[in-house]
């Protein structure tokens, strides 16, 4: 045996596995960096949108954009002052023509970033995996913080994650699983998420033919929309809703049974992210595509806890009957507009949060007006005003 050749093939295998590390840890790294792809600097923005414009008192490039991440829901760190928490996913993979003509991602990886809004970077990533250890390839359309987890919302049910796994790890980048044994099944579609003291909030984005046909009582009796946000209480010690009642709904064909909601919201179509500024007044944020998106506020009359005061009745699919409010132009205050691809959106008793999306591939490739960042700014005067009932 030559000892030498031997040692010498030991010792480049070790190279190349060193080298593999380190190029692995750079590439993790990378994922936390924020380069820009934006377009609107600030004389665009004062222009164009003034209103919000005057009202902003900070911002963060989104981090990973150019790892193809697409950011979709935002929330707040209540006890981390500064941090708030993006939920999204990196496209693996995308459409290619003739398959359709716009590029669409054909393969996702559900992703969280924990972000130092204020300083402006990401302090840590973790890629999101099933029970099973699979890539969790699923929308993240929101992400909520509660009770020291984060909650996310995919077709009809939720998950949750330890909040303190992804803020008390060593490396940058890491991979998570959801802790509860079993998803919990709510009565939305799952695009958002919202928490407001000890409740979930999950919602619809509804659009076109989606979901066709749907649940009867997400339909408005009001003003005609679909948008449909189904709220939960929260038992605290077993991270489950307090509601054990279910029943089933058909959405787009399928069959999903749920846990009856405690409350619900009707709201305008489109919407993409919720916030609750307090008890009665709420925040909704609506895009879709290269258009203008709207931020708006609306005062409810009563706690939507407590809307057989005020609310329209609804039959649920098990005939019980839930007193539902309208997020409608009843209800507005005031509205934002603000640049295309606006979604998630947070309050954190002093600031609100949005983020947008047009920073993430396809869209900064095709669309004219490009925000790639998060934006900090304050409620507008008008959104604290006091419920108004309907006459």
């Amino acid at each position: 045996m030559n000892v030498g050749r031997v040692a010498g093939r030991t010792g480049f295998a070790f190279a190349l596995l060193l080298l593999g590390l380190v190029l692995a840890t750079a590439r993790a790294e990378t994922r936390l960096e924020s380069p820009g792809f934006g377009n609107i600097d600030e004389l665009r923005m004062s222009h164009m949108y003034p209103a919000l414009d005057t009202l902003v008192v900070g911002d963060a490039v989104v981090p990973g954009l150019h790892e193809n991440f697409v950011p979709q829901g935002i929330d707040f760190l209540d006890e981390h002052p500064g941090e708030v928490v993006l939920s999204g996913y990196f496209c693996k993979r995308f459409s290619r023509f003739p398959q359709s003509f716009v590029p669409r991602c054909v393969q996702k990886r559900s992703a969280l970033y924990l972000v130092d809004a204020t300083a402006g970077r990401a302090l840590r990533l973790a890629l999101l995996s099933e029970r099973d250890g699979t890539p969790m390839r699923r929308h993240a359309g929101g992400v909520a913080s509660l009770y020291g987890h984060l909650w996310l919302p995919d077709n009809f049910v939720i998950f949750r994650f330890d909040l303190n796994a992804l803020r008390d790890a060593e490396e940058p980048v890491i991979t998570m699983t959801p802790d509860n044994d079993r998803p919990i099944a709510v009565d939305a579609s799952g695009d958002f998420i919202s928490a407001f003291e000890d409740s979930l909030w999950v919602g619809n984005f509804q659009r076109a033919d989606r979901g066709r046909p749907l649940p009867p009582h997400y339909l408005s009796p009001l003003s005609g929309t679909a948008g449909w946000t189904a709220g939960y209480r929260m038992d605290p010690q077993t991270l489950r809703p307090v509601s054990r009642e279910r029943y089933e709904v058909s959405f787009a064909g399928q069959r999903y049974e749920v846990l009856r909601p405690d409350a619900a919201l009707h709201h305008r179509n489109k919407a993409q992210g919720m916030g609750f500024i307090d008890a009665r007044n709420v925040v909704l944020s609506a895009s879709y595509g290269p258009s203008n998106s709207r931020l708006s506020f609306h005062a409810l009359e009563c706690d939507p806890f407590r809307a057989e005061e005020c609310g329209i009745p609804v039959t649920l699919p098990d005939d019980s009957t839930l007193h539902v409010q309208a997020l409608a132009e009843q209800s507005l205050s005031t509205a934002l507009a603000a640049p295309p691809g606006a979604e998630g959106v947070a309050f954190d008793g002093e600031r609100l949060t949005v983020v947008f999306e047009g920073g993430a591939m396809p869209y900064r490739r095709r669309w004219w007006l490009v925000e790639d960042r998060l934006l900090l700014f304050l409620p507008p005067p008008e959104s604290s005003a006091p419920p108004l009932r309907a006459r």
